[in-house]
């Protein structure tokens, strides 16, 4: 798929849009019972965070002067949201067996590294395959499928249905039925148009993962409980 340049969503209000889709999913989880209609919607309407997220990892490799920078910020962030993210889902201070979407992220962002130096190092597919044979045992958010997706938006931004279709069986194949509703979110993608939008609130998008995780867990523990 060709990002379009007469599209009007730049990349800030994508970021926006995923930003509060995801908050509605964890509001979902953390305080509304499964066995309702509520539930559904408001996990529904997060099916669509993600894949933005992804489509943005993919643009800001294309736009980054240092993808190693790029990384190491996602990296931290990844350490420093480890905690909140236990905290908020699984009620504990640090649970081994699940890590945050920055940990996927930044393996997805690795990813795109080892794809590019391919092109001109063939001998980088080892690192790549070893990336995607971490991300398969790491238990991160979304795991080997979120990191398939962050390539996939890389090799398809020329072709509107590779990218609908490897999207849909990404979906389906490692995240089942329940995540299809995040077709969706190529909607807003071909919306794009190609412009990064105001840089001002960089830090807020990398600070508010971990901020809202804590404020939702303080909600759920200290009021409601």
């Amino acid at each position: 798929m060709q990002e379009k340049s007469q599209g009007f969503m730049n990349g800030f209000t994508l970021k926006l849009i995923a930003v509060i889709a995801m908050t509605i999913d964890h509001i979902g989880y953390i305080f509304i019972d499964p066995n309702t209609s509520a539930y559904l919607y408001f996990r529904g309407i997060g099916r669509i965070a993600f894949p933005i997220f992804c489509f943005l990892i993919v643009e800001g490799f294309h736009h980054t002067k240092s993808p190693l920078n790029y990384l190491f910020r996602l990296s931290v962030f990844a350490l420093l949201s480890e905690v909140p993210f236990d905290l908020a889902f699984f009620g504990t201070f640090f649970d081994p067996n699940h890590q945050n979407v920055f940990v996927t992220l930044a393996l997805g962002l690795a990813c795109l590294f080892c794809l590019e130096e391919m092109k001109s190092r063939q001998w980088f597919g080892i690192f790549f395959a070893i990336l995607l044979t971490v991300s398969f045992f790491i238990q991160s958010d979304y795991g080997i499928g979120g990191v398939l997706m962050i390539c996939m938006f890389y090799i398809t931004k020329d072709s509107v249905w590779v990218r609908i279709i490897l999207f849909g069986l990404i979906c389906y194949v490692f995240f089942g039925v329940a995540e299809l509703p995040a077709l969706a979110s190529l909607i807003f993608i071909y919306l794009y148009n190609n412009k990064r939008g105001t840089n001002k609130m960089q830090w807020f998008f990398y600070c508010y993962y971990p901020l809202h995780l804590i404020i939702l867990y303080s909600i759920n523990t200290y009021l409601i409980h």
